[in-house]
């Protein structure tokens, strides 16, 4: 407190000293209305002139206008008995010129006449003492947000209250600004309107012009820290998922102070030479003041119609219709979007203003529409008479007729609500200063009014305006509004050619923009009534929304390569599993997770339903059916082949090989369920398993079937061998085992090296369950399985020219060669579906291939045997044909009875056994016959003879331990041999066994057919 009047001591003697002639001057050009107490008012009175003369023409909009209705304010607070009773308030009323150091020069007197009415005696008493007894308590004002940051500087050193009417610059709520309040919002809200409005429209690129001083500069600031922190937030939030473009600025330029139209032009200029080619930029965003508003309409005219931007302005332009010359740039204009706070016009003020008259006396009594009374002194004004003569024309010194004129404004300027609601604030927050009640106010002093007490007041209390509005400032210290929309165009109403004061363009509302309870701004913009301007000179105006970006959009699901800007790239499309993704400013495409895939904007992942092949589908038809079907078939051959194992057919096929083939076509069948079925870890080791040992027990008993004949019949060619070795029953299940082993040992290596699971295929936006193998791997486990066929093969060839009694060996070779052909055409399908992830037709056809092969072997194998024993099955004995190798001859000689009635006997007959060599017999065999003549008819006895004879066999014991030579005895009995006549041979003793023989036990006391 101390340093505080030490300060002001100061300042009172230094102004003091210097301002006798000043403050003369200041007086002449101040508005004064007299009070207990004196609230102060900065209005631009006057437009900006030039450096040397700051003031310029007469404002009729912002500055008379605006004065009056401050004026008015008073004038209803002092009719009002129960606001501030007994306390009369005044007012003084400097003019700022539009310019800063002009307004605080004006403002210097609001000081003085605190200091001197409360903490100081100015040494010079020369000074008029009318200046000493204002009692300034707060300042309502000024327009310009520069007038204002200036002044506001000034006053809070004296803690003197200032509230503004149309100051909207954010730097004024920076707590430095302790002393400062508006009633109009902060220009933040504006530029949060302007940046919704290009969203909206989706303008993602444009360019920027603001004005000088902290209302260009300071709106243009806020844009820019929205534009950043609406990108920031997009890269925290995922901008994809709000479907919000972001919005970049092309280009900046500043208009420096008093810039002409021929530098504005430049800069117009500077601007479109730096737009490149592919870029499509029209959109303007203005932050300038209502003169270089003025100036940048005639710049963009210089062009003679080449540039048409599309001009979106902040609230300086506003509604104002200075803005835009009559005749010169209306055309220009049009299409243009412009801001204006959302405001009432005061009660009453219409007829008020419209009262007035230069040069009243100054106690004119005036009736309002309540029957109240008011007082209408215009000689308070001292800039009345030179609005009133430039708005009629006239000189009032020299006319007499110029007062007679009357005021018929229609009109208004549109912060004139602003002006009211600031008067009011003071006159209740001072009302609330000094405990009124609504009869009286206690007797207090007036002249020591605390400036901070009352600011805080201020800003905490709630206040009551005249229309029944509440009004309340926020933390930033200002009155959250409302904007509305404009959109300047030709006029749809039909206008009198007499009457000038109607122009053919008009400001059209389109839309508004508020902030809601959340504090998130809510834009209502009727995109259908804007009028555009058009894109040449030759088309004026346009309903097509017109395009200002850098890049084109991307569709979805495309990645945005950014090149240099955030709103210039390149489209490059993603996976179509893969979602957007947004990381430290930079999109990419991530893949979703196994079993998920992208929503339809890409954007995030949902999880999919999985899912197998379904038995009753088509595709698990085809490969069930066959299954069901072999397994049935496959049974049956086993169930008959058990039945008839001890059947000659079902021997000389080798019983347990059999068996073993028949075991792997069943299996090969039944592998079916465990591959279509829903994949589980069981499923798959069966599987891997499963397939190799059902091939390997159907390939390892055909080759070893395959290769004992092969090596039985290489063995006849080679002199001093005729019997293989290993060739009995219980070999052949030995080396078949042992070659099943293999595959079984290879497919658990296959298991311990590729460990099973379940993997999940997203295919058609479904997922498959699959066990997890390469797909090369289930075909190098069969590469053993695929050797076995093909060792087959080579014995087929081999063994194909083999006696007919051995020509099983051809069905043997059709069987291998019908598989190779399955697994050459299996291939390409099993790959193609696999790659071009047709996962389920890859099954399906594994499944298929799998069982046709067991169905060849099925076919070709067993269906000639099955075939025998059920449709011949007196072709299921031993033939003769049996005895070829060791029969050379046999003769039988008969002599047929001539007469009807024969009766043949056999004679008895003797076949000596003569020895050829000593490793050679012959048995005798004889047979006694009773021949019986007939009567009286001459016979001729039937004769019969048989040569039996044995081939040396001396070569096949050659290098055996027991040389003993087989001996067959045979008995034969024949009764009518050629007619009826039946003949058996009874196989009655082997004199040497040997169980490799080809000729084994099992073979003894068989009947066969001669």
């Amino acid at each position: 407190m101390f340093y505080y009047l030490t300060f002001t001591r100061i300042f009172c003697f230094l102004y003091g000293t210097t301002l006798t002639f000043a403050s003369s001057l200041s007086i002449s050009r101040s508005a004064r209305r007299t009070g207990n107490v004196t609230l102060g008012g900065l209005f631009p009175v006057h437009e900006y002139g030039s450096p040397q003369e700051p003031c310029g023409a007469i404002s009729q909009f912002r500055g008379i206008q605006r004065l009056e209705a401050m004026l008015f304010a008073i004038e209803q607070i002092n009719n009002d008995e129960h606001l501030l009773p007994g306390i009369e308030l005044g007012a003084r009323i400097l003019d700022t010129c539009s310019d800063d150091n002009y307004a605080v020069e004006q403002s210097l007197g609001f000081v003085l006449s605190r200091l001197t009415s409360s903490t100081c005696k100015c040494v010079n008493t020369s000074i008029s003492e009318s200046l000493h007894n204002d009692n300034v308590f707060g300042v309502v004002g000024a327009t310009l947000s520069s007038v204002s940051v200036h002044v506001a500087n000034l006053l809070r050193l004296f803690q003197l209250p200032q509230i503004s009417y149309a100051s909207t610059t954010p730097k004024l709520s920076e707590p430095s600004f302790e002393y400062f309040a508006r009633t109009v919002p902060s220009d933040s809200n504006q530029a949060r309107a302007i940046v919704d409005i290009l969203q909206h429209l989706n303008f993602t690129y444009v360019n920027v012009i603001y004005s000088h001083g902290d209302y260009g500069e300071g709106g243009f600031r806020e844009f820019r820290r929205l534009l950043k922190v609406a990108a920031t937030n997009d890269d925290e939030l995922n901008f994809m998922k709000k479907k919000q473009a972001r919005i970049c600025i092309a280009d900046e330029q500043r208009l420096h102070r008093d810039a002409s139209i021929l530098d504005i032009r430049g800069i117009l200029q500077t601007m479109l030479d730096r737009i490149k080619s592919d870029v499509q930029i029209r959109v303007y965003v203005l932050f300038v003041t209502k003169e270089d508003a003025r100036k940048l309409l005639q710049a963009i005219k210089s062009f003679n119609g080449t540039h048409r931007p599309v001009l979106i302005a902040s609230d300086a332009w506003g509604k104002e219709s200075s803005v835009v010359i009559n005749g010169d740039t209306d055309e220009i204009a049009v299409g243009a979007l412009t801001l204006e706070l959302i405001s009432i016009q005061p009660a009453n003020f219409d007829k008020y203003f419209n009262a007035l008259k230069p040069d009243l006396p100054n106690e004119n009594i005036q009736t309002d529409i309540n029957n109240r009374t008011f007082k209408t002194i215009s000689s308070r004004n001292p800039w009345f008479s030179e609005f009133w003569e430039q708005r009629f024309g006239c000189n009032l010194t020299t006319s007499s007729t110029c007062i007679h004129h009357q005021l018929n404004e229609s009109n208004w300027d549109s912060k004139l609500q602003f002006i009211v609601d600031a008067t009011y604030v003071f006159a209740q927050a001072l009302h609330e200063y000094f405990n009124c009640s609504s009869l009286l106010c206690p007797n207090i002093s007036l002249t020591d009014i605390d400036g901070k007490t009352l600011f805080q007041l201020i800003l905490e209390k709630t206040f009551l305006m005249p229309d029944s509005r509440r009004i309340q400032f926020n933390s930033e210290r200002f009155v959250p509004g409302q904007y509305r929309i404009y959109n300047y165009r030709r006029s749809t109403k039909i206008v009198s050619l007499t009457d000038t004061s109607v122009y053919p363009y008009e400001y059209v509302s389109v839309g508004e923009w508020k902030i809601d309870q959340n504090q998130n701004g809510q834009l209502n913009l009727l995109i259908d009534s804007i009028v555009w301007p058009g894109a040449d000179a030759n088309d004026l105006s346009s309903k097509t929304i017109p395009i200002s970006r850098c890049s084109e959009p991307c569709r979805v699901g495309e990645l945005r390569q950014f090149q240099g800007d955030a709103c210039c790239w390149v489209c490059t499309p993603c996976n179509e599993t893969s979602i957007l993704t947004s990381f430290e400013g930079q999109e990419r495409c991530e893949p979703c997770s196994i079993g998920y895939w992208p929503t339809q904007n890409r954007t995030s992942c949902y999880k999919l339903k999985e899912t197998s092949i379904e038995f009753l589908s088509a595709l698990g038809l085809v490969p069930i059916s066959l299954s069901i079907i072999g397994n049935i078939l496959t049974l049956y051959v086993v169930i008959l082949f058990y039945q008839k194992r001890q059947t000659p057919i079902v021997k000389a096929s080798g019983v347990e090989l059999c068996f073993i083939m028949l075991g792997g076509i069943h299996l090969c069948y039944l592998m079916t369920f465990p591959i279509i079925i829903r994949a589980h870890v069981i499923t798959c080791v069966i599987q891997r398993v499963g397939v190799g040992l059902a091939f390997s027990m159907l390939y390892a008993a055909l080759l070893t079937k395959t290769n004992c004949i092969a090596r039985i019949f290489e063995s006849t060619k080679k002199q001093g061998k005729l019997r293989p070795q290993y060739i009995s029953p219980r070999s052949q299940v030995v080396i078949c085992s042992c070659l099943i082993m293999v595959q079984l040992l290879l497919s658990l290596l296959w298991l311990a090296f590729e460990s099973p699971g379940v993997d999940m295929i997203a295919y058609e936006r479904l997922v498959i369950l699959k066990c997890r193998m390469n797909k090369n791997s289930l075909l190098f486990s069969l590469i053993y399985n695929v050797l076995l066929v093909l060792i087959c093969t080579m014995y087929a060839v081999r063994t194909r020219k083999v006696p007919e009694n051995f020509n099983e060996t051809k069905f043997i070779g059709f069987t291998c060669y019908t598989t190779c052909i399955l697994w050459l055409a299996f291939l390409p399908i099993y790959f193609t579906a696999y790659d071009t992830g047709r996962h389920q037709v890859h099954i399906v056809t594994l499944c298929i291939t799998i069982s046709l092969c067991a169905t060849v072997a099925l076919a070709c194998l067993f269906s000639p045997k099955v075939y025998i024993i059920l449709v011949h099955p007196e072709k299921n004995m031993r033939l003769t044909k049996q005895l070829k190798a060791q029969v050379n001859n046999l003769k039988f000689a008969s002599q047929l009875p001539t007469t009807k009635d024969l009766h043949s006997n056999h004679n008895p007959i003797k076949i000596d056994t003569t020895t050829k060599t000593e490793e050679s017999k012959v048995l005798t065999t004889t047979t006694s016959n009773n021949i019986s003549n007939a009567e009286e008819n001459t016979t001729t006895p039937l004769l019969s003879n048989r040569t039996v004879t044995f081939e040396n066999t001396s070569d096949y014991f050659t290098n055996s331990s027991n040389n003993k030579l087989p001996v067959i005895i045979t008995t034969s009995q024949s009764e009518n041999c050629l007619n009826e006549e039946k003949q058996s041979l009874t196989i009655t003793q082997y004199t040497y066994d040997d169980e490799d023989s080809l000729n084994s036990n099992s073979m003894q006391e068989d009947p066969i057919m001669v």
